[in-house]
């Protein structure tokens, strides 16, 4: 395994920002980080990076316990980059600033050159190389920022929130990059998103955080369908009850058979009357059979041929809350879909 951690905490002023009871990310892969803001992506990432220090538990790195002491943690900060979401470039030209990781490492001058065009290359940003950094656009900025992570040959490439606040044309490329970096370079990928698309797009494990805990939300409401076409760029397949549910092209490699679907509980959208301007094929309908609180939320089970989960805030429970027996329209948003 690439990470391995146990009994993981980390408090902050007194709140605690991680609780990670057991977790792994294999090694050679993508893996994603999904969650809220604030369910403690971005600390997670730093700690993986050996950039903080966990209040409690441990880490393994490629199974070896991390010592938290300034001469351990150096080689292992040599193996490991992180590019945050905001990623701050040096004063100066895009040049100077692929080229301090590889003087920190003491690569030779004569080397130099060839790997910063070759990582610019890898970003599409050859042409970039004497440009003044500051003066970048944001995507293009988050690029030179990718191309500095990767010109030093990582063995693993933390990202956080990498296409956040760029354009689509920008997103597309960042996502290849990341997908390059994997396949042709066998870089190990994690990376925080708040897409689940994206997630499905590119990785090969997604890791559900929400309030600095792992959650299997995303993934309780499980149902077989079956795939009956496809048509603009969206899947169409037909559940148990004969209803249809469609979802974007982008999640499914397939074409045809079978399917299973994963209905997050929080994404659910509950209707009392038919909505309008909402698709007919993404909507479910049932009774309320079960109503259950705890962690500041409530959970309303409904019964649309299966046991269909859905997870309210205290706030709208108490708007107008739900009875036993009460009918529902449940509509059910891309966001709310992973496809398997």
């Amino acid at each position: 395994m690439l990470y391995e951690i146990n009994k993981l905490t980390r408090v902050h002023r007194g709140r605690i920002i991680l609780d990670i009871p057991a977790l792994t990310i294999p090694v050679g892969k993508i893996s994603c980080l999904i969650g809220p803001n604030g369910a403690g992506k971005s600390t997670l990432l730093h700690l993986l990076a050996f950039l903080d220090t966990p209040s409690s538990g441990t880490i393994s790195f490629c199974s070896t316990p991390v010592r938290y002491v300034e001469k351990a943690l150096q080689p292992l900060r040599r193996r490991v980059v992180l590019v945050d979401q905001y990623p701050i470039l040096f004063t100066g030209s895009v040049l100077k600033n692929l080229e301090f990781g590889l003087k920190v490492r003491e690569i030779e001058k004569n080397r130099r050159r060839d790997m910063i065009e070759e990582a610019l290359q890898m970003v599409g940003m050859e042409d970039f190389l004497h440009a003044e950094a500051h003066k970048l656009s944001g995507g293009e900025t988050k690029r030179v920022a990718l191309a500095r992570a990767l010109v030093v040959k990582p063995e693993v490439l933390l990202c956080d929130e990498p296409t956040a606040n760029v354009d689509a044309e920008n997103q597309e490329i960042i996502e290849s990059i990341l997908e390059r970096a994997n396949g042709k370079e066998k870089i190990s990928i994690l990376f925080a998103t708040h897409s689940l698309s994206q997630a499905q797009r590119l990785a090969d494990q997604t890791l559900t955080l929400k309030d600095g805990r792992p959650s299997d939300l995303s993934r309780e409401n499980v149902l077989s369908a079956r795939i009956v076409g496809q048509g603009a760029g969206r899947v169409i397949c037909r559940l148990h009850n004969d209803l249809r549910i469609t979802f974007p092209a982008a999640s499914y490699s397939g074409t045809t058979g079978t399917v299973r679907l994963f209905f997050n509980p929080e994404k659910i959208i509950l209707f009392r009357q038919s909505p309008g301007g909402v698709s007919p094929e993404n909507l479910l309908s049932g009774k309320v059979v079960k109503i259950a609180g705890g962690n500041g939320q409530v959970k309303v089970t409904i019964d649309t041929g299966v046991q269909t989960n859905v997870v309210l805030s205290l706030s709208e429970y108490a708007e107008k809350p739900p009875r036993i027996g009460e009918e529902f329209l449940l509509h059910i948003p891309d966001e709310a879909i992973t496809v398997e």
